[in-house]
C-alpha cells in the first residue's frame, strides 16, 4: 500500500512536470492567441453576435483564420455552399500538415482524434520543432500542447467578445495579429532547425506564387509549389544515395577480386580494410628489407 502511494505520488509529480514543460513550450502561442482570439471576439461582436457564439465556435470549430473568414461570410449573408467551399480552400493546407505528422502521431493512442482536430498552424509548428522529453509519454506531451493552445484561443475569443460588447473599439488592422504570430513561429523554427532548404523553398514558392497568382489564391498555390519542390529534392537526394551505394558496392567487388588474385579472400566486407592494411605493411617490409640486409653486411 505504501509503495502504491509512493508510485502514485511520483506519477503525479512527473505529470505536473510534464504539464509545466508543455506550458513553457506554448508560451509563444499564448502571447499570440490571447490578442488574436480577442481580435476575433471583437469582430464577432461587431457583427452583432453574442459572446456565447465566440465560445461555441472556438470550442467546436477552432479554425483560427477560418473563424475570421466565417465572420466575414456571416456578415455578407453567405450560404452553406459558400461556407463549405471557402473553408475547404482556406484550410486545405492542413492535408499537408497531416501527411508530415503520420510518424509523430503513430502510437499516440486515444488522443489521436483530438490531436488531429486541434492541429492549427501554431500547434503544428510546436509539434514539429519540440522534442519529447526523455522518459515521458509522447501522447500526453502532445495532448498538453494541443489542449493548452486550444484553451488560449477559447479564452482570448471569449474575452474579446465580452469586452467588445461593453467597449467601443477601432478594429482596423486587428486581423493582422494572425500573420504576425505565424511569422514569429517561423523565425523560431528556422533558428531551431539545421535544415535550411525547406525555408528557402518556401520563400521561393511564395514569391513565385505571388507573381503568378492573385493574392487571394497564392497561399494554396505556394503550398502546392513548395511541396513539389521538396518532393523533387527528396527524389534527387535518394537518387544520389543510390548512386553512392552502387559505387561503394562496385569498389567492394573490385577489392574482393584484387584480394582473390593475391590468394587472400576476406570472410566479409568488413575485413577488407584489415586485408588492405596487411598489404600495406607487407609493402613497407619489402621496401625496408634491402636496407636491413645492407646493415647486416656492414656489421
Amino acid at each position: 500500500m505504501v509503495r502504491y502511494r509512493e508510485y502514485k505520488r511520483g506519477a503525479c509529480e512527473r505529470n505536473k512536470d510534464l504539464f509545466i514543460t508543455a506550458f513553457k513550450t506554448t508560451i509563444p502561442v499564448l502571447l499570440g492567441y490571447i490578442p488574436l482570439g480577442m481580435a476575433f471576439g471583437f469582430l464577432l461582436d461587431g457583427a452583432g453576435y453574442h459572446w456565447i457564439y465566440a465560445f461555441i465556435m472556438s470550442l467546436f470549430v477552432y479554425a483560427g483564420s477560418g473563424q475570421f473568414l466565417a465572420v466575414a461570410l456571416l456578415s455578407a449573408g453567405a450560404g452553406l455552399t459558400e461556407f463549405a467551399i471557402a473553408t475547404l480552400l482556406l484550410n486545405f493546407r492542413h492535408a499537408f500538415y497531416g501527411l508530415s505528422l503520420l510518424e509523430k502521431f503513430s502510437g499516440v493512442g486515444k488522443v489521436k482524434p483530438y490531436l488531429i482536430f486541434a492541429l492549427t498552424d501554431e500547434t503544428y509548428a510546436l509539434l514539429t520543432t519540440t522534442n519529447v522529453p526523455q522518459g515521458i509519454s509522447k501522447s500526453r506531451f502532445y495532448f498538453y500542447i494541443a489542449a493548452l493552445d486550444h484553451l488560449y484561443w477559447i479564452a482570448g475569443s471569449v474575452l474579446g467578445a465580452a469586452l467588445g460588447s461593453v467597449l467601443d473599439l477601432n478594429l482596423e488592422g486587428m486581423s493582422f495579429v494572425l500573420a504576425a504570430l505565424f511569422v514569429v513561429l517561423t523565425i523560431e523554427q528556422y533558428f531551431s532547425s539545421e535544415a535550411r532548404f525547406p525555408f528557402i523553398a518556401a520563400i521561393g514558392a511564395g514569391a513565385l506564387s505571388l507573381i503568378l497568382f492573385s493574392p487571394d489564391n497564392m497561399l494554396l498555390a505556394s503550398i502546392v509549389l513548395g511541396t513539389l519542390i521538396l518532393i523533387v529534392r527528396e527524389k534527387s537526394m535518394q537518387r544520389t544515395q543510390r548512386e553512392q551505394k552502387i559505387q561503394e558496392t562496385r569498389k567492394t567487388q573490385e577489392m574482393k577480386e584484387k584480394y582473390k588474385g593475391n590468394g587472400e579472400k576476406p570472410e566479409n566486407e568488413e575485413n577488407i580494410g584489415i586485408f588492405q592494411v596487411k598489404k600495406e605493411i607487407r609493402s613497407i617490409n619489402t621496401s625496408i628489407q634491402p636496407v636491413e640486409d645492407k646493415i647486416k653486411e656492414e656489421n
